[in-house]
């Protein structure tokens, strides 16, 4: 310190003498920055808001690197375990970072030893730095030739090179345009850019080959897949992502260019002949061939039709493999027609020669042209598939063409999620233009509206494509090489859109590609597929990849196992894999036999399954057969096995079986008579698996049938199936009620370990049944895996007919027969495994026992599902309720902290926006923010009307609670469950109606009780608390027993009981009564001239006298105008009426006490207050309740004078006197200054 201290320089004793600043910065006083000497927090955060967040972001960053690292940023799908320890493995953003981190741990970085670098170490350095040098020099010594070959261009030279290139331009589309003279041979391809070659010559790139280098796995150079470099699987872990976007969410794409396609073109009989003599769809019937329906619409060009295809000669027919066939639409004036045969490749030599062979028999010929290198093709699945085509592939003429057009119609279809709603295998023929030129593309939102969705259903409906569809240009060969060869480049591409204003796509021009495209989809498989140009699939595939969907993300590309295990999931066989019964099938289980021992012998002795050590019961020790194989030639029977054995140098190539349909195969095991060629010659047919117990299947399993020589074996492999199915299990897994069932399948492991699993004996324990002997093997599993749609593990299998039908061993019932077969769901071609087809009836038998149990799993999952949707809304309409109550309770918080208007006007500052919080919400500026779980936060409901809260148990019945009586609750109440009341806790009524006397009388008596202990029908004990202790007393039914509900007649608008309410509309419409009759005698009265001299119906007794006819001023306001034989009748029956007489209420005396008098006698002014009724309106509500009140027991009728008329009206009049003391002066009687 003291160093340090001599070292420092010390101030100048004089302070004049300091030594001034260089700069001057000016600042400003604290003063005027803080007048008040506060700082403003909202002023201080603007000025430091830049300051402020990039100090929160470089301290977020700071977290984020100290708790990651680099290999964690990769997304999960790109994640391995080797990529923590090599910067290699990780994206190139991320290798700096991987380095930068494994330095800081001392991790040691190995370099790889291949590559191209220069700064390769080790014995053979030499040799890169050797080739360096030559191919230096080689460069050097060509740029030399170069030079020295170099001509000046003179005007006579350049003429001649101008002429010689337009000559070639003139000669080459004729000869490309030209077709080979040579029709039956094999096409060849293209010779691919010199900087390939070499890497082709046993085999063919994909237009995408480069695309999938380095994102898939590729078959291996030297081991291609019908000579073709076919991608595998995708480099990353898409198992679970294939499932999601073929079947829930997005879409997944496979180039598919590697299928073949052969062209017809002939005379359409000789087409048509020539498809029938490969016996094309023969297992689908003559329906194909049919002049109506579906076979018209194939044949016209506007249909596909997918089938089996046979070879031409021999019975029983070989089937050759699945193919497609797409006519072209035959154009006007022609008598030619065209045709697209398109099969898979390992089938495509094999049908070539029997093509070649039947169309020279035909008459005329039918020209053949092999199309594999020309037509590529793109299948697209998924729910957004329909939208990524339509946005991709944008028709060149779409403005220009009718509504009804299929370039008017393809966008529409954007909306559509599924295949399937479209017609069956319907097809687009139209050219398109470069989609590179619209590059990057934007997603498209599907139209939701309701005209849209309108006008897509009614084009689904009538789907006008069937009429307007013309010929599609891709059966032109000249169509095709003209699109091919005016493909611009991605340079030229680049510079367009270079040039091209930002934000917009460059303009249109003549010169741009049309490119000819097929599009149509296919029921059995879900999908659509693209028939293109082949050197036009590349541009299309690269667009298609980078579309962004509108649910997000890009659609997927998958490789050949990602088609099969879509194919399995459907569970459909998948060609060639599941059918070992033809050539393709057969060569690839010779393929993969070889491949699956290979990997066997890899793997350590500790890690691979010692197939010799299995233990197969009674002494048997090892696999069946070849273990990695399918060991079909162990199936071959003894009698067929000299003829059907093929030798050993076809064996890799010819099939000792012969492929059967699964429907065949199912209706001959129904009846069990197969032919006598299926009898004769070994054939096989798949089926669907599915585990009865724990377990998933696997390529090379063994498939057996129930021992029949062995009775007691066959009883304890029956016993396993007696238990609950896992099947109904899983269903209801799905259905989400396996909760319930939880709790009994562990009780039972824990009380039996052995049968725990739903009482069902563990594979491998002492009590489970041995294998059956090698008699009883019928076939072998082909594919199996966990089925994720499903939900279980199931397989695809094939079965030896022969096998399963052997006469030695047939069952007598057939309940034996289905018990020794199981349930045998066929996989058909068209339909899958279990799936049958719309408005066909098939026939299910079901054994003994098995309908009671079917019964049982439906009714559970029925239940479970009603309780669970029923739960499930109960909870969610609670969850509502009270996230309702927590906003109405923040909110009356906030209301009523805010100050009145009058307040706020007199007060000098200004209010802000009223702001509450609660320890459920939090309201401020109008809006409401909830905390937590309301259903924690939130223990009562409140009205969000009255703010009062909700009673949450009803107050009589059933779950009924007293509630806190201190309390104002809101008047809607829970519903009651009472017996004899309804859901208001009414009563029902028990007695008849009462009269209006005697309801006047119940109201009394309920007055004069209001407040009387023990009274259960007020609703509030008392007006003020405080009276009663501070407690209300709630109404608990409201409505005493003899309640009757009340209804107003929408024609008179009176308001009547129920009870009469009928009676009443009857005669006030004028349905029935005496008045509807006297309308209805009118009426024919008018009609016959009949009619009396004053009016009177002929039905009446006699004329009844208008009101006018007496003379008596007061009759005409009061008469009713009865009939006099009327009212003689009425008289007779007096004493026969049972209707009690109505009581007349006494006459008030006109006495007037003497103080009163007095009183009235001063100087009071004095009004004259006259009272009388209306005599019209009276006299029309008299006329109009006549007919129906006549026999009312509570209307009486008034007392008549002698002469028949009725009283006159008494008149009140009060006279009080006027200033003087005197009586107004009054020139006329009292009742003539009346006024009604």
């Amino acid at each position: 310190m003291s160093d340090n201290a001599k070292k420092r320089k010390r101030p100048p004793e004089d302070a004049s003498a300091a030594k001034r600043s260089r700069f001057n910065i000016p600042a400003a006083r604290s003063a005027t920055a803080y007048p008040s000497g506060e700082v403003n927090v909202a002023r201080f955060m603007r000025a430091h808001e830049n300051e402020i967040k990039s100090l929160e972001n470089s301290m977020r960053l700071a977290k984020k690197g100290l708790s990651g690292r680099a290999f964690q940023d990769v997304p999960r799908d790109l994640r391995r375990r080797t990529g923590s320890h090599n910067p290699q493995r990780v994206p190139k953003r991320l290798r700096q970072q991987a380095r930068r981190e494994a330095e800081e741990d001392n991790t040691p970085i190995k370099k790889g030893k291949s590559g191209s670098g220069i700064g390769k170490k080790g014995t053979k350095m030499w040799l890169r730095h050797e080739s360096i040098k030559k191919k230096k020099k080689a460069k050097e010594k060509r740029q030399k030739a170069r030079e020295k070959n170099k001509v000046t261009a003179t005007p006579e030279i350049a003429a001649q090179i101008t002429e010689h290139a337009q000559r070639s331009e003139a000669q080459v589309p004729k000869k490309m345009n030209q077709r080979p003279k040579d029709l039956t041979t094999l096409a060849a391809r293209d010779g691919p850019r010199s900087r390939f070659r070499t890497r082709q010559i046993h085999k063919t790139w994909l237009p995408t080959h480069l695309f999938h280098t380095k994102r898939a796995r590729i078959t291996p150079p030297k081991e291609p897949l019908w000579r073709f470099a076919i991608p595998l699987s995708p480099a990353n872990k898409v198992y679970r992502a294939t499932h999601r976007s073929s079947s829930q969410r997005g879409a997944i794409a496979w180039d598919m260019s590697y299928m073949s396609t052969i062209g017809l073109e002939g005379v359409e009989a000789s087409v048509s002949g020539l498809l029938r003599a490969l016996n094309f769809a023969e297992e689908q019937g003559s329906s194909c061939w049919s002049n109506k329906g579906m076979g018209k619409k194939w044949q016209n060009g506007t249909r596909t039709w997918e089938g089996w295809i046979y070879e031409r000669e021999g019975r029983p027919l070989a089937l050759i493999g699945p193919a497609t066939v797409i006519w072209s639409v035959q154009e006007p004036g022609s008598t030619k027609r065209e045709a697209f045969v398109r099969i898979h490749p390992s089938g495509f030599l094999r049908l070539w020669n029997e093509v070649v062979r039947a169309a020279k028999v035909q008459k005329p010929a039918v020209a053949v042209e092999d199309l594999r290198f020309e037509v590529g093709s793109i299948e697209i699945m998924g729910p957004a598939a329909t939208e990524v085509l339509s946005s991709i592939l944008k028709p060149t003429s779409a403005t220009n063409c009718p509504p009804e057009s299929p370039e008017s119609v393809w966008p529409k279809l954007a909306s559509v999620t599924d295949v399937r709603s479209l017609p069956v295998n319907s097809l687009f023929a139209f050219p398109v233009s470069d989609p590179r030129l619209c590059y990057p593309p934007k997603s498209a939102a599907p139209a939701v509206t309701e005209e849209s969705q309108s006008e897509l259903l009614e084009t689904l409906a009538s789907w006008p494509i069937d009429n307007t569809q013309n010929a599609a240009e891709i059966f032109s060969r000249k169509d095709r090489l003209a699109a091919c060869r005016s493909l611009p480049s991605q340079q030229s591409i680049n510079r367009r859109t270079g040039a091209a204003p930002v934000g917009q796509y460059p303009e249109t021009r003549t010169t741009d590609p049309r490119i000819p495209i097929l599009v149509f989809n296919s029921i059995k498989s879900n999908s659509w597929t693209v028939l293109l140009p082949w050197k036009c699939v590349a541009p299309i595939w690269r667009c298609i990849m980078h579309y962004p969907l509108f649910t997000g993300g890009n659609p997927r590309f998958g490789g050949l196992k990602e088609r099969k295990q879509v194919d399995f999931e459907r569970s459909h066989p998948s060609f060639p894999f599941d059918h070992p019964g033809t050539d393709g099938g057969w060569e690839w289980e010779m393929m993969e036999r070889s491949a699956r021992k290979i990997e066997w012998t890899k793997r350590p002795k500790g890690k691979r399954i010692e197939w010799t050590s299995i233990d197969l019961g009674s002494g048997r020790k090892g696999e069946l057969g070849d273990p990695w194989a399918c060991d079909w030639e162990r199936l071959l029977l003894k009698g067929s096995e000299e003829n059907t054995q093929p030798s050993d140098a076809s064996s890799k190539t010819k099939a000792p079986f012969r492929q059967l349909d699964s429907e065949q195969a199912s209706k001959v095991v129904a009846s069990w008579h197969p032919s006598v060629e299926q009898l004769s010659t070994p054939h096989v047919f798949t089926v669907k698996i599915s585990m009865v117990s724990r377990g998933v299947p696997t390529a090379c399993a063994r498939v057996y049938r129930l021992p029949c020589s062995n009775v007691e074996l066959r009883t304890k492999w029956l016993s396993l199936t007696r238990g609950p199915k896992p099947a109904s299990s899983a269903r209801r897994h799905e259905g989400g009620s396996t909760w319930k069932h939880t709790p009994r399948r562990v009780a039972a492991r824990l009380l039996d370990p052995v049968t725990g699993d739903g009482g069902r004996i563990k594979p491998g324990s002492e009590e489970y049944p041995e294998v059956p002997g090698e008699e009883d093997l019928i076939g072998f599993v082909t594919t199996g895996n966990f089925n994720l749609a499903e939900g279980r593990p199931t397989a695809v299998a094939n079965l030896v007919l022969q096998r399963v039908l052997r006469h030695d061993q047939r069952p007598q019932h057939d309940d034996d027969a289905a018990a020794a077969l199981g349930t045998l769901d066929t996989m058909s071609e068209d339909t899958a495994a279990g799936e049958h087809v719309e408005g066909v009836r098939t026939a299910v038998k079901l054994g003994q026992g098995q309908l009671a149990d079917l019964t049982k799993d439906i009714l559970e999952d029925v239940v479970s599902n009603i309780i669970f949707s029923t739960a499930l809304s109960c909870h969610r309409s609670e969850k509502l309720l009270r996230m309702q109550s927590a906003a109405t309770q923040a909110e009356s918080i906030a209301l009523s902290n805010l100050e009145p208007s009058s307040q706020a006007k007199g007060s000098s500052t200004q209010s802000g926006p009223p702001t509450a919080e609660t320890d459920a919400a939090k309201y401020e500026n109008g809006r409401v923010y909830l905390k937590g779980n309301p259903l924690k936060t939130t223990p009562d409901i409140t009205c969000p009307h009255c703010k009062l809260p909700r009673l949450m148990h009803p107050i009589m019945g059933k779950g009924m609670q007293n509630p806190d009586l201190s309390k104002e609750y809101c008047m809607l109440y829970p519903w009651v469950q009472r017996q004899g009341h309804d859901v208001y806790g009414n009563p029902f009524p028990t007695d008849t109606a009462k009269t209006k006397k005697e309801r006047e009388l119940l109201k009394k008596a309920e007055k004069d009780s209001v407040g009387t202990p023990g009274s259960q029908d007020t609703d509030i004990a008392a007006d003020n608390p405080s009276q009663s202790g501070g407690f209300n007393k709630l109404n608990t039914g409201g409505k005493p027993a003899s309640y009757i509900p009340w209804h107003t007649c929408p024609n008179c608008k009176r308001s009547l009981l129920i009870t009469r309410f009928a009676q009443h509309l009857e005669k006030c419409l004028g349905i029935s009564g005496r008045q509807s009759s006297r309308n209805a005698m009118a009426k024919l009265a008018g009609q016959n001239g009949n009619g009396t001299a004053s009016g009177t119906p002929l039905g009446s007794r006699m004329g009844t006298p208008a009101p006018a006819s007496q003379g008596d001023p007061v009759a005409k306001v009061k008469g009713k105008g009865q009939s006099p034989i009327k009212k003689g009748g009425d008289d007779e029956d007096g004493d026969d009426n049972e209707t009690p007489e109505k009581k007349k209420k006494p006459k008030k005396s006109s006495y007037v006490k003497k103080a009163d008098r007095e009183k009235k006698e001063g100087g009071a002014p004095v009004k004259l207050k006259l009272k009388a009724n209306n005599p019209a309106k009276d006299l029309e509500r008299k006329a109009s309740t006549y007919s129906e009140s006549s026999d009312r027991p509570d209307k009486r009728d008034r007392e008549e004078t002698e002469d028949g008329a009725p009283k006159a009206k008494k008149i009140k009049l009060s006279l009080v006197k006027g200033e003087g003391g005197s009586a107004p002066p009054t020139t006329e009687p009292p009742s003539a200054q009346t006024e009604p």
